[in-house]
């Protein structure tokens, strides 16, 4: 069983030179952080990671240092997530049957959302993990005049994990690059392709790093983590 690590992003909504994965949070760079759970997940047997152009090699170091061994494959990262997710997909050995995409940025996924996810692929074909909308959702006009209230029972925020049978994903893919589709996650790309996919519960820990005020709080929430499971 793999999985593929996005982590080609540039973070531009940072505001930092360097891409958000390979700074350093509680002692560690955030995709270490990542690719440990991974690299302790019982049922993960091969990792592949897509990364920015030049930061190849690097990676590679990284995972010598740390001792992260189920690194299968570093890949350069395309134009977008869809593309750099599609050229790791490439480069996963064929036996593998289940695949699942995690971004790099999500460094704090519990081993419970990780089995879930893969239990519900496992009954299904595809699952993601997502959490509730807390809040009320609006939707506005351009001029950010608000149109009407959204119904927040049924409206959830997709989480990585996601993931599907290999075979559902290269169907996807291929109806994708056919169409000329461009879809920001796994899920839509799946239901694109007329796939039913799966929701299990996430985690409101399993944050993603996206502006710099996330850094501060992902570096309280790791040290925390190290404390009580140090193999993380």
């Amino acid at each position: 069983m793999a999985v593929i690590i996005a982590a080609a992003g540039r973070g531009e909504r940072l505001g930092s030179e360097i891409p958000k994965q390979f700074l350093e949070v509680a002692g560690k760079p955030v995709l270490i952080h990542t690719l440990s759970i991974f690299e302790n997940h019982p049922e993960i047997s091969e990792i592949v990671v897509a990364v920015p152009e030049g930061w190849e090699e690097r990676v590679e170091e990284l995972c010598r240092k740390f001792a992260i061994h189920k690194v299968f494959r570093v890949v350069t990262g395309g134009a977008s997530r869809q593309e750099s997710v599609f050229k790791a997909f490439e480069a996963l050995s064929p036996e593998n049957k289940i695949v699942l995409v995690h971004d790099a940025a999500r460094p704090l996924v519990p081993f419970r959302v990780i089995s879930e996810v893969i239990q519900a692929i496992e009954r299904f074909g595809a699952a993601i993990c997502a959490v509730p909308i807390r809040d009320t959702v609006k939707e506005v006009s351009e001029d950010l005049k608000v149109i009407r209230t959204l119904p927040r029972e049924r409206l959830y925020l997709a989480q990585t994990p996601q993931g599907s049978w290999w075979s559902w994903f290269a169907e996807a893919f291929s109806k994708a690059l056919t169409s000329g589709g461009v879809y920001t996650d796994e899920a839509s790309l799946l239901e694109a392709a007329g796939f039913t996919v799966q929701v299990v519960p996430g985690s409101f820990t399993n944050l993603k790093i996206t502006y710099p005020e996330d850094l501060i709080l992902m570096g309280e929430l790791l040290k925390k983590s190290l404390d009580t499971n140090p193999k993380i």
